[in-house]
């Protein structure tokens, strides 16, 4: 029997379930931050940050931080415990490192980039002791800062059981548990650090349910396949789109479409006790093609009620985003 049927049982039968269900909940979520953000010399001593004119990691991590506590109810506390911010560039997977001379003049020029790219994840485990770290409860979650062409995944799991999180996991049996390493990138903005998290969430969904397919007719589709639902794969029966398909969108991206779609996505507010009303719907219900605002909206119409849903799972879908 499921965790959550088992707990849900429990607590009707010593008749604590409407305690359970309308108890304020918060899961703090502490942080460790690892700012690649060099110390380029030959340009008076900025930081590749300034030196580009991109955005302050600090910034960028108070203002996801502030996001996701909003679109979360308030559940979501995510606490920076350490932020380190290291004058280096990350180390690839076949131990290249750039120097600054390299790095500045692949940018200018456009080319020259080394291949291959991606950072050695395992590298940081050892040299940031994340296994002790990660099972005394030291730390929950990683935030890698970086420049383009790091080399960091948007967001990779680690642990004895990982699967797969927007990339492919890395099983390494001496963590205790799973944990996610966040990889964000400071010449982007808060809006992209959502795209990563919302890619986090439909990985983790699609575990959770066991099934991300738009293909299953609609009366036997699981509750994650019906939220996400969007016109163009449903004509007339929209949910809340996904990540990168809103409501309306006809293609990739396409959060600034005008045209109007019917979406039971106000519904979702009510989840688990939906009432199947639906509204014509379009961008001006998320705030036109903005990443951040549509991104924003996604993520504070995923369920976030009190205890368990009809189907067996959390009605608070966010408890599955934040790794215990």
């Amino acid at each position: 029997m499921k965790i959550e049927i088992l707990l849900g049982l429990v607590l009707s039968v010593f008749g604590l379930a409407s305690l359970f269900n309308d108890a304020p909940e918060r899961k703090n979520v502490k942080v460790l931050v690892l700012n690649f953000d060099p110390v380029i010399e030959s340009e008076g001593g900025k930081r590749l940050h300034e030196v580009f004119k991109w955005q302050d990691p600090r910034w960028l991590a108070k203002e996801y931080i502030a996001d996701l506590t909003e679109c979360s109810g308030g559940f979501v506390r995510y606490q920076i415990v350490e932020w380190l911010d290291l004058d280096e560039f990350p180390s690839k997977v076949d131990g290249f490192v750039y120097d600054d001379e390299t790095y500045l003049r692949c940018w200018r020029e456009r080319k020259g980039w080394h291949e291959p790219d991606n950072v050695d994840y395992q590298r940081l485990i050892e040299r940031f002791n994340l296994v002790e770290r990660v099972n005394k409860g030291e730390i929950d979650e990683v935030w890698l800062f970086g420049g383009p062409y790091f080399g960091y995944w948007e967001s990779h799991m680690v642990g004895p059981n990982a699967y797969w999180c927007n990339s492919e996991p890395l099983v390494d049996k001496r963590f205790k548990r799973n944990f996610v390493i966040m990889g964000f990138n400071y010449e982007r903005g808060v809006g992209e650090m959502l795209e990563n998290f919302g890619h986090r969430v439909e990985s983790i969904m699609t575990k959770v349910y066991g099934r991300w397919d738009y293909k299953v007719p609609l009366e036997k589709m699981n509750t994650w396949e019906r939220f996400t639902l969007y016109d163009k794969v449903a004509p007339g029966n929209a949910g809340c789109g996904n990540v990168h398909f809103a409501p309306n969108s006809e293609r990739d991206y396409d959060w600034g479409n005008k045209r109007y779609v019917w979406s039971n996505c106000d519904d979702w507010l009510n989840y688990p006790n939906m009432t199947g009303k639906k509204r014509l719907v379009n961008c001006d219900d998320w705030g036109g093609g903005d990443i951040r605002l549509h991104h924003k909206w996604w993520l504070k119409h995923l369920p976030k009620a009190g205890g368990i849903a009809p189907d067996g799972k959390w009605a608070n879908w966010w408890k599955y985003f934040v790794l215990p």
